[in-house]
């Protein structure tokens, strides 16, 4: 009976849940805006050092920066992408089973994504504290890397949040398991 239908003991209709929807909404899409930047700061960087090294002038440390820059290209985009329900799934597999059948999968993998990611951000920082303790920089610029993983950490974490938000709206009846970002509204 737990996955027959809403879950009004859990989910309380109402201005509390739409807004942190919206907030963990707003705060993926920041995310994905600073990831599209960086995306274009990494082009716009490979393509200077390009020109500059036809003349024997290459930028220095442009292997850091870029690595730098696309870890935090990958790590920011996941929140929106995860939102977006822009990550391979299995749907075509789970659609053939019932409603309850499909609500449980959906129950797992979400509990279960959002422990990974729960785990993944902790240990982001206790890295990221470990290399600013240690004093730990990247040998061309001696550019600290523990803001990178901070950042990773704080990417990760808005993933579990918009995990919980998508579950919260499954168990809540408000959408159906593996509808997508828009959701399928029940009646």
């Amino acid at each position: 009976m737990i996955f027959s239908g809403p879950i009004p003991l859990f989910y309380q209709e109402g201005e509390d849940m739409m807004a942190f929807g919206k907030g963990v909404h707003r705060l993926s899409s920041i995310l994905n805006f600073v990831s599209g930047f960086c995306l274009v700061g990494m082009t716009g960087l490979t393509c200077a050092d390009v020109v500059l090294r036809l003349f024997r002038h290459p930028i220095l440390g442009t292997y850091e920066i870029i690595g730098f820059l696309g870890a935090t290209v990958a790590g920011f985009a996941m929140a929106y992408t995860t939102m977006k329900g822009g990550h391979v799934a299995v749907a075509v597999l789970v659609m053939q089973f019932s409603r309850r059948i499909q609500t449980a999968i959906f129950t797992i993998t979400h509990l279960s994504g959002i422990a990974l990611f729960s785990l993944l951000a902790w240990e982001c920082i206790a890295y990221g504290n470990d290399l600013r303790t240690s004093g730990e920089v990247s040998l061309t610029l001696e550019l600290p890397f523990f803001p990178v993983l901070y950042g990773l950490a704080l990417s990760s974490f808005v993933v579990c949040l918009v995990l919980w938000v998508d579950l919260w709206g499954v168990l809540a009846g408000k959408k159906e398991p593996w509808s997508g970002a828009a959701g399928i509204r029940r009646r």
